[in-house]
């Protein structure tokens, strides 16, 4: 595009403005100028300057070539989403042409409702917690005589209720997730003691299902910089969902080792396996997305939220990392996952 088309875009209704690297107006439509007038020139400078060694906001819509790019900026007390709509030529300066949608409400309506939603779960953590407690401590009576059916049916009772907490948790980390609030505080994370944490607090359950649950790293494995109480939550994920699609007598393994090679960095390789009923192909690119759920229905547990795996996601790339599957259907599955290593000091 040329700057002799670049009039065509006063005729759009959206805050339209070709910005350079340096932050300054090329060119701005009508509308812009009605919304933001002069004062536009102030808050696209401080855009594009760095900010403790970091580059301010602008650069992002530099660094995307032709590609789309998005980002939600506060200006002025709204929150506007700036979205790219191509690079511009013709200037001195490289260019961009980038839309400003006012999306203030919009963030104050999602806000709003995370803020209920958090509200809510945390009044039924309160309750739920005390039930389970009763049924674990009523369970775990030596001497105690039951009768078979009342014992069958606290049991029963105690896996429901422990279904429901993990659903409320993985609700609560949602809510955080969408509001912005899902942050990793960096400290210290022992990767073997993170493994050993989460198969331990499945244990009972595996064993309860009959199901083998082993655990096993690499000597050499470091400390890495991250949240243990985060990355033990993912290992839990993982684990929960190969339990649900796992038959009696069945395996699941979570095993770590550190990869070294000559052109990547270093990188822990976390993986859970199981010997379950596998996924379908056509699930497997959407198992980590919100709110989805593989065809295949399973074996216990009953429905879930469809956020465990997405929760799974965004707690490995907090950390840098990614999470990949390997699936053949009746025959089990594999998620993986890599994160880089960053040692703490």
């Amino acid at each position: 595009m040329t700057t002799y088309a670049i009039p065509l875009l006063d005729r759009l209704p959206t805050p339209i403005a070709v910005v350079s690297e340096s932050g300054a107006i090329e060119y701005r439509n009508k509308v812009f100028e009605e919304i933001f007038g002069s004062d536009a020139k102030s808050w696209l400078k401080d855009g594009a300057r760095a900010v403790a060694g970091e580059r301010g906001w602008l650069q992002g819509f530099f660094l995307a070539g032709d590609d789309g790019h998005t980002n939600d900026v506060e200006i002025e007390g709204r929150v506007y989403r700036i979205d790219k709509i191509m690079s511009i030529e013709g200037y001195d300066t490289p260019a961009v042409a980038l839309s400003f949608d006012d999306v203030t409400r919009q963030r104050e309506a999602e806000q709003a409702k995370s803020d209920f939603t958090s509200m809510i779960v945390h009044d039924l953590r309160g309750p739920l917690s005390g039930i389970q407690g009763t049924l674990e401590f009523v369970l775990s009576q030596e001497g105690t005589k039951l009768d078979s059916l009342y014992s069958d049916l606290l049991t029963e009772a105690q896996r429901e209720s422990e279904r429901m907490m993990n659903l409320i948790n993985e609700l609560l980390d949602f809510s955080k997730i969408e509001s912005g609030n899902f942050v990793v505080e960096p400290e210290p994370v022992r990767v073997a003691g993170v493994l050993k944490r989460a198969v331990r607090s499945l244990q009972s359950v595996a064993a309860r299902d009959e199901i083998f649950l082993l655990s096993a790293h690499g000597r050499d494995i470091p400390q890495i910089i991250g949240s243990v109480e985060k990355l033990t939550q993912a290992i839990i994920n993982l684990i929960s969902n190969s339990l649900k699609f796992t038959p009696k007598k069945g395996l699941i393994s979570v095993a770590a080792q550190i990869v070294r090679t000559d052109n990547m960095p270093e990188t822990i390789v976390i993986t859970v396996t199981d010997s379950g009923m596998g996924i379908k192909a056509e699930d497997v690119e959407q198992i980590w997305s919100k709110y989805k759920q593989t065809k295949n229905k399973s074996l216990r547990g009953g429905g879930g939220t469809g956020l465990g795996l997405y929760i799974v996601k965004q707690i490995v790339e907090a950390h840098g990392g990614e999470v990949t599957v390997a699936s053949v259907e009746g025959v089990g599955t594999s998620m993986v996952l890599k994160l880089p290593v960053k040692r703490a000091a």
